[in-house]
């Protein structure tokens, strides 16, 4: 009883102890913070990937694509993990009169290519349509182009950031004014690529200087991707198999670059894909015999998170960086409680002699300044952890204010890709990292609780 009086006691009368409750709390909050956002943007990250490429992706990085793709997609539907498939074309191009800028072509099949992924969501204006379309819509305006009926089938959606490349203008609230005035479908805005078609044994198909082409805007897409978002043009997957001669007019069997597949609910992923891939393995042996049969080499069958490591390990080394810096600062607060008791340690020796003297052994004396590390951790976690729950839950509102007291923006959208800072504490991150500030404080404490454990009795009473 009498260690926790003593506690009590050198906790409220010694001020300096408050310096390291203050640490500690410092320390937790800024980590709370910024792990909270940094999760908070991983896990936004993820989920964006996620969205866009669906949940299993078989694909061939060649851009020969591979053969036989509908067969399989029959095939797939079948199968007891899958809901859905869809094929994709991928394809180069160059866009602008100079052809100065290098576009990446997604051919896609709009109805099954919503329902694999989330892209309609990414979608301007058809994002509450009940299903989006790469149809050119009628005119009202005198001035805008008259399209024939072939022409009108052949809309185009662009990504943001190539949509920048094109009209000069980037930061996403512009686009938008510059959509609702001027840069609408029903203007009949020209958008002109140069295709260049690899035929099904691996060479340029039709003129060596590129398939003149011409698209019209219907739609910006807006995934949250940049890599995607400042490459990336949509058309109709049957249009632009046509133009790149992966219909089989090259002589070839009708060609792909990937099947994107979703998942029926409940379906783990690895177990989804793992059927997936056992499927197709047993499809390539059976078509082993098939013309072009050799284009089912070199494909992967993978998951999203495989398909888009490449994207989503930047954004989880950079919290693993953050965590390595904070767990290095976290020292600061260790040596701060070290420095702290010793200082108590060497100012009592008098009376831990006293208590020595009358029967306290060496380790009840190490538990006093033990208990103490664990209540200045303690205090100290807590007032932390509230200052950054506080601070994380109501980052959007002190943004706001900022902005409007200060014009002083901290978070912006146009490089973070999303509109708002995360504003959730990861319950399981959070707790990890209050325990981890108590036993930083016991830690502090530990030397200076040995040494007045080993204290002379005789010696620490002739102090004066």
């Amino acid at each position: 009883m009498y260690r926790w009086l003593l506690i009590r006691r050198y906790f409220l009368h010694k001020r300096i102890a408050w310096a390291a409750v203050a640490a500690v709390a410092l320390l937790v909050m800024l980590v709370l913070v910024v792990l909270s956002i940094m999760s908070g943007l991983l896990a936004d990250t993820r989920g964006r990937n996620h969205r866009w490429a669906g949940d299993i992706i078989i694909s061939r990085d060649s851009l020969v694509g591979m053969a036989y793709y509908q067969e399989f997609i029959d095939e797939a539907k079948q199968l007891p993990e899958v809901e859905t498939a869809t094929p994709v074309i991928r394809l180069f191009g160059l866009e602008g009169e100079g052809r100065e800028n290098t576009v990446l072509l997604y051919g896609v099949q709009m109805e099954s290519f919503c329902r694999v992924t989330a892209f309609q969501n990414t979608l301007y204006f058809q994002n509450e349509k009940p299903q989006a379309t790469f149809n050119v819509p009628p005119s009202i305006f005198p001035t805008a182009e008259t399209l024939t009926p072939e022409q009108q089938k052949r809309g185009c959606i662009v990504g943001h950031y190539t949509l920048g490349q094109f009209t000069g203008v980037y930061q996403k609230d512009a686009v938008d004014r510059l959509q609702e005035l001027s840069l609408r479908p029903e203007h009949h805005i020209p958008y002109d690529v140069t295709l260049f078609a690899i035929g099904a044994k691996g060479t340029l198909v039709g003129s060596l200087t590129g398939e003149y082409q011409k698209f019209w805007y219907v739609d910006t897409s807006l995934s949250g991707l940049v890599d995607i978002d400042a490459t990336a043009m949509y058309v109709d997957f049957d249009e632009l198999q046509r133009l790149a001669y992966m219909d089989g007019s090259d002589g070839g069997p009708p060609r792909a670059n990937e099947i994107r597949l979703r998942l029926k609910p409940g379906i783990a992923l690895q177990q989804g894909c793992r059927a997936v891939a056992g499927a197709w393995d047993d499809f390539v042996r059976r078509n082993s015999d098939q013309p072009q049969a050799r284009l089912f080499e070199d494909v992967t069958v993978q998951t999203w998170q495989q398909f888009r490591r490449n994207q989503i390990a930047p954004a989880e080394k950079e919290k693993s960086l953050m965590v390595g810096v904070f767990a290095m600062i976290a020292l600061v607060a260790v040596f701060i409680v070290f420095a702290i008791f010793y200082m108590i340690v060497t100012e009592k020796i008098r009376d831990l002699g006293i208590i020595r003297s009358v029967g306290s052994s060496g380790g009840s004396v190490a538990q006093i300044f033990l208990g103490y590390g664990v209540l200045v951790g303690f205090i100290g976690a807590v007032l932390g952890g509230t200052a950054g729950w506080l601070i994380v839950t109501n980052s959007n509102a002190i943004e706001a204010w900022l902005t409007l007291h200060f014009n002083f923006r901290l978070w912006d959208p146009d490089v973070y890709a999303i509109d708002r800072i995360p504003s959730t504490v990861p319950p399981v991150e959070a707790g990890i990292i209050l325990i981890a500030a108590v036993l930083a404080a016991v830690l502090g404490a530990a030397w200076p609780a040995r040494r007045a454990a080993r204290l002379n009795v005789v010696d620490a009473l002739r102090v004066e």
